[in-house]
């Protein structure tokens, strides 16, 4: 293990700015929705919050399934099989549908279950159909990110950076046109949010088929699509890389969507508050996730040449690189955190909650970083049933029931509530660490 490694970070920077740039404006997009919800009310802001964290379960349920092809076509560029690429691909656009379609049914089920959550009941007109409306994106969401992972992992980061910035305008511009009704349309609020992110949903999975399909720089691909069929035994490769994944980020996510129960039970400022740092949180952890994802490519990469020596120095370089990134943004936040609310609601009671979210914020940045890096190493090197194990562990036995003790039966509130997310996101990364080492031995 050396400490400095000048190769990998301009790899990874080559390869991560754009995926950051992508993520960073699929954020930008989430507090944009937010301040312009919350700008019209501070109830629809809550609901909003509250459908958001439990929706980004499936969603992150679905990302993390499609992760699993990454393993396999970042090994297959590597050794140049282009035809063996497109199989893939074609598999992982039928398996990955067939997952969403399971994630549509649970959510189905939550849209039928949300009277008997505890939550604020003037709530519930306007998380229904915010709710419903979300569902109906996902399908259109799970096939564009079978693209993704696809052009990704053949080093082509762009693409998806442009196709997310596109998309992320045109969500921009119609949440200004529906939730306030400019140009003539009607005044939907919170609603109007929801249409304006199924159609930017919409447009991104058709600008990621017509690239695929006209653009030049795929023809060495897509001259085999007609001759290349689905494979059994790659959809069987992609079910066990891919549910491995899922679960492991469906349960990271679960620490954070699950408290929102919680929160819901403090009253609406608490969850108002929660969806405000989210924000804030998710637009530091954008920047974990360009870095993070170019790990897991670089390691694929390494992995087909069968360099456990270079799959090692991508990941070491990479957290080194997050952890730097942690510290300043993590900080600029600190500095801030008494004025950041003020961007999504005018309530004094929700910006004194924010201002004490600040702490459990900069503290779990540590693990944070090691965590989401060593879970990508891991997902390249396509070992991935321990983290379901690991995740389980940190997120279900350690932070949820932490954040419940300190929360609701200590009486410390949203602070309380957040306070386990340390706790959670350290174990989780030094547990993904330590069978990093195992796997990616030295011989």
């Amino acid at each position: 293990m050396r400490f400095f490694y000048p190769t990998e970070y301009r790899a990874l920077t080559k390869l991560g700015i754009p995926i950051t740039i992508g993520q960073l404006g699929l954020t930008l997009q989430n507090i944009a929705d937010n301040i312009m919800v919350g700008q019209h009310s501070t109830e629809e802001l809550a609901a909003a919050g509250f459908v958001n964290n439990m929706f980004l379960l499936a969603l992150l349920l679905t990302i993390g399934y499609s992760i699993g092809s990454v393993s396999q076509i970042g090994a297959l560029y590597s050794q140049g099989d282009k035809k063996r690429i497109v199989a893939v691909l074609k598999s992982s656009i039928v398996t990955d549908f067939l997952q969403g379609m399971l994630m549509v049914a649970g959510l189905v089920v939550l849209y039928f279950t949300l009277p008997f959550m505890g939550q604020p009941e003037e709530l519930l007109p306007l998380m229904k159909p915010y709710l419903m409306i979300q569902i109906c994106s996902l399908p259109f969401m799970v096939v564009a990110g079978a693209f993704r992972q696809m052009t990704d992992s053949i080093n082509d980061t762009a693409v998806a950076m442009t196709i997310m910035l596109i998309g992320n305008m045109w969500n921009f511009f119609f949440n200004w046109v529906l939730i306030f009704g400019n140009l003539g349309f009607p005044e939907m609020g919170i609603t109007g949010a929801a249409w304006a992110t199924f159609s930017s949903r919409m447009l991104m999975l058709m600008l990621y088929i017509g690239v695929f399909f006209l653009s030049s720089r795929y023809k060495e691909y897509t001259k085999h699509w007609d001759s290349t069929p689905t494979s059994r035994e790659d959809m069987r490769q992609l079910n066990r890389l891919g549910w491995p994944i899922a679960i492991q980020m469906g349960m990271e996510s679960a620490s954070f969507s699950l408290v929102a129960i919680m929160l819901g039970w403090i009253g609406t400022n608490a969850l108002a508050a929660h969806q405000v740092m989210i924000n804030i949180a998710n637009a530091i952890f954008m920047f974990y996730i360009g870095i993070s994802s170019a790990v897991s490519i670089r390691v694929s990469n390494y992995n087909g040449l069968k360099d456990m020596r270079g799959a090692r120095h991508a990941a070491f370089a990479g957290y080194e690189m997050i952890l730097g990134m942690g510290i300043i943004l993590s900080i600029t936040a600190f500095i801030f955190r008494n004025d950041v609310s003020t961007l999504f609601t005018d309530s004094a009671d929700v910006a004194l909650i924010v201002a004490g979210l600040a702490y459990p914020l900069v503290l779990y940045q540590f693990g944070d970083g090691m965590q989401v890096t060593f879970a990508n190493a891991l997902r390249g090197l396509g070992d991935v049933k321990k983290l379901m194990k690991y995740s389980f562990f940190a997120y279900i036995v350690i932070s949820l029931p932490l954040s419940y003790l300190m929360g609701i039966v200590f009486e410390w509130g949203t602070f309380g509530i957040w306070m386990g997310f340390p706790f959670g996101l350290t174990t989780a990364g030094l547990l993904y660490f330590r069978r990093f080492l195992k796997v990616a031995k030295i011989s």
